[in-house]
């Protein structure tokens, strides 16, 4: 038989591939590129690690990839899907650089719109909701930019997207929010009704009660009263006995309770409904009885904090009103804060503030922020500024954020410092300390956070205009500028021109800020700058590794079992380089498979 060209090999290894037969295509491509480089092969050979489902080998080839081929959109986009499969909000950062370097790249904007969706970061998904709904590729693209409308507050344009779009979007539920987002109740239900009698689905018919609600509050308890027992569920009752509360029928509504209790009677949510009822019923004795049960229960299951907040939280503000001060302290001490987690503490503490005892309030914030400093940080914090201790807020504030690692954790925190209620927003080591840590963050922040930043470098600006600092105030202006997202809720452009021009009026001389001219953006693929090696923390193994590479350069996986007395050679590697790549740094390549398994070169110096 008369072997294949190379280039007819290569026609193979891209059938392999589309034919699903994903490791046999990577042999193809580790075989061809034992004697050659092909970007295409070795987009290839990382696209088969990733389908064939070995994620950590694809990642480690993809982020070799992203260095030596800036410009690919394709290489970052997979990069992306690597990252958002392990939970790295560095995800975003590559699914904007996929979709930047290539807007036609309609993959890498489905990708880069659904994982903001998954983030409910509804205004960065807009632009690339709307490329994809221009044009119209799949049924989902003009009902997802309608969602993406309704939930940026955007519901009248998302209501005429209709009219452009009537199949697409008829008798769905986006187009059902979107009516009764811009209040056309009536038509809202009568488009659920039909759509939940083609469908049956729960979701559908408690679209079509809360837009029935709308106008005809009667109409829809009635409808609820109509469904069969064996067709309600918990999402069904809670929104009937919310409609019959806001009918003022309690008595109706702890009927309803019974029936969700006699469905899930030991649902923490179900259980805090009943206790709420009977508050509002007028039966106190039996609301505190029912009250501490499930306090009880859910300070010794602990299974959602949140839930728990919500419980004790509830039970606090019902013995605040319904009992003494001397009876409610004596049953939240022996109830809740004898459990030493940071939600009991907290509640404790609004207890004793809320009751007018400021000096025992300010003991349990203390032990709270101990406890746990994202959770009790904050209230203690807001706590020490609104009774006057504003150094000590600043400091605990700055500790909460140079230790916060997620950045939800750190978005949520600058959200509370920049509150325009609040005093923290006029600490001005607080306020760099925020441009700080967002900054650190900026390629993978969320609308939300980038409306933050901006937020942080306009109060910069300002202290620094009331300090005479116009250069300072003149640069904070154009950086908030820079990053405020195209759809803002808090913040808009016009304050920061307003600023440029008062800092324009009283400077006298007024000198640039910009001194670069931008860059352009690099359009060819340039070779990876070898970097010094200075990582903390490696394993004996992986010193052994770097120690071998830098004297070898190259080194086959035969040679590194031998060098490592163990088989898991591939694993310990893969580690290795994304451990340096999560801190920018290359420290080896692999160049292929050889006889003696994988061929690893190395690149640092």
């Amino acid at each position: 038989m008369i072997p294949l060209s190379p280039a007819e090999q290569r026609k193979e290894a891209f059938r392999l591939f589309e034919d699903g037969r994903y490791l046999e295509s990577l042999a193809a491509c580790n075989h061809l590129l034992e004697s050659e480089k092909d970007p295409a092969l070795e987009i290839l050979a990382a696209t088969n690690l990733y389908s064939a489902g070995r994620y950590e080998d694809a990642e480690v080839f993809f982020r070799d990839l992203a260095v030596r081929m800036p410009d690919s959109s394709y290489v970052h986009s997979y990069l992306a899907k690597l990252l958002e499969a392990r939970g790295d909000e560095a995800a975003v950062g590559e699914y904007a650089a996929a979709v930047r370097l290539d807007p036609a790249n309609l993959d890498a904007v489905r990708s880069y719109a659904e994982y903001l969706f998954s983030q409910k970061d509804w205004r960065g998904a807009l632009p690339a909701l709307r490329r994809l709904g221009a044009s119209a590729q799949k049924p989902g693209d003009i009902r997802n930019l309608m969602k993406g409308l309704v939930e940026s507050g955007e519901a009248v344009e998302a209501r005429a997207l209709h009219t452009r779009y009537p199949t697409e979007t008829a008798a769905s539920p986006e187009y059902i929010d979107a009516l009764i987002e811009t209040r056309e109740f009536q038509q809202a239900a009568q488009t659920a009704h039909a759509l939940w009698r083609t469908t049956r689905d729960a979701a559908t018919f408690l679209l079509y009660l809360h837009a029935r609600a709308g106008y005809d509050l009667k109409g829809a308890i009635e409808a609820c009263a109509s469904v069969p027992d064996d067709q309600q569920d918990k999402a069904f009752l809670l929104e009937y006995i919310g409609l019959q509360q806001t009918a003022g029928d309690t008595p109706g509504a702890l009927q309803t309770a019974g029936r969700l209790l006699a469905l899930c009677p030991d649902d923490p949510e179900a259980r805090l409904t009943e206790c709420d009822l009977l508050a509002a019923a007028g039966d106190p004795d039996t609301a505190l009885d029912r009250y501490e049960r499930l306090v009880q229960d859910e300070l010794a299951a602990k299974n959602d904090l949140l839930m728990l907040g919500r419980i004790i939280g509830k039970y606090r503000v019902f013995l605040t009103n319904n009992r003494s001060r001397e009876d409610a302290a004596r049953r939240i001490m022996e109830r809740v804060s004898h459990d030493a987690n940071a939600i009991s503490l907290l509640e404790t503490a609004r207890f004793f503030e809320a009751t007018g005892n400021p000096a025992e309030a300010r003991s349990w914030y203390y032990r709270a922020y101990r406890a746990d400093f994202l959770i009790g940080g904050p209230d203690y914090a807001r706590f020490l500024a609104e009774t006057g201790d504003e150094r000590e807020c600043e400091k605990v504030m700055i500790y909460i954020l140079a230790n916060a690692r997620k950045g939800t954790d750190i978005v949520h925190i600058a959200s509370l410092i920049l509150d325009t209620s609040g005093r923290m927003r006029q600490m001005k080591r607080l306020i760099a300390q925020v441009i700080r840590k967002l900054e650190e963050r900026r390629t993978s922040l969320s609308s939300e956070g980038k409306e933050l930043l901006a937020m942080a470098f306009f109060i910069a600006a300002a202290q620094a205009l009331e300090e005479a600092g116009y250069a300072s105030c003149k640069y904070y202006c154009l950086a908030g500028l820079d990053v405020l997202p195209a759809r803002t809720q808090k913040l808009r452009s016009t304050e920061f021109l307003r600023l440029l021009e008062e800092c324009k009026e009283q400077s006298l001389a007024d000198p640039p800020v910009l001194v670069d001219r931008p860059r352009k953006e690099r359009r060819h693929s340039a070779e990876p700058v070898p970097l010094s090696i200075d990582l903390p923390g490696l394993t004996d193994q992986e010193e052994k590794i770097v120690t071998f590479l830098r004297s070898h350069r190259t080194a086959t996986e035969m040679e590194l079992r031998k060098v490592l007395g163990t088989r898991r050679v591939v694993g310990i590697v893969n580690r290795l380089v994304q451990r340096a790549a999560a801190q920018g740094m290359i420290i080896l390549e692999k160049r292929g498979i050889g006889e003696n398994g994988e061929i690893y070169e190395y690149t640092g110096t």
